[in-house]
């Protein structure tokens, strides 16, 4: 297994720790969870940097490594749903998610056909984007729990929109891979011809 590689599993541990640390709901697992996703995120970006400095791209880490950003991005959201702390839309969470199983489930049709298909520019911005949210999220619960001066009220309904923006940011992305992958959707319709 490639170091890259190895990185990846241990950004879905760390996406679980920070999954575990939120759903708890303790100031100390607050910031925690700050330290775990922090860490996740520095693994994305040196993971990638790693796999294509080193020519070590494999196809393991083409699915392994989206797979681990969802865990992360997905976990701490269902997580926020829950907490009183903040105001997270579950509408834009769900739809969030349902775009993600469309999504896997286009990946998947792509590997039945021998096909791996790699993250995409829009793909990569809809991670920058949920990631920048969820941490600002994150950060806004430690600052409410660790005895900080009382935020501006602006900022503590800045989760409601920067949800929304996350799920418009991945809907976008999801609705440019779709149509990127249109012809072998439409090729997966129908069943091979008979020898």
């Amino acid at each position: 297994m490639t170091f890259a590689n190895k990185l990846t599993l241990g950004r879905v541990v760390l996406a679980l720790l920070t999954f575990g640390c939120l759903w708890v709901r303790s100031p100390a697992l607050y910031a925690a969870a700050l330290v775990f996703y922090a860490l996740a995120a520095i693994t994305d970006w040196v993971d990638g940097w790693i796999a294509r400095r080193t020519h070590s791209v494999s196809p393991f880490g083409v699915l392994a490594d989206p797979i681990a950003d969802k865990i992360l991005i997905i976990g701490a959201l269902i997580a926020f749903v829950r907490d009183p702390l903040v105001d997270v839309p579950s509408w834009a969470v769900f739809i969030i998610i349902v775009r993600e199983l469309l999504i896997g489930g286009i990946r998947a049709l792509a590997a039945l056909q021998g096909v791996v298909i790699a993250a995409d520019r829009g793909g990569k911005w809809k991670m920058a984007v949920q990631s920048v949210s969820v941490l600002f999220i994150i950060l806004l619960l430690v600052w409410r729990t660790q005895g900080g001066a009382e935020a501006a009220p602006w900022l503590d309904r800045l989760p409601y929109p920067l949800t929304v923006l996350s799920m418009v940011v991945s809907l976008l992305s999801g609705g440019q891979y779709a149509y990127n992958a249109r012809h072998m959707i439409r090729k997966s319709w129908n069943a091979p011809p008979q020898p």
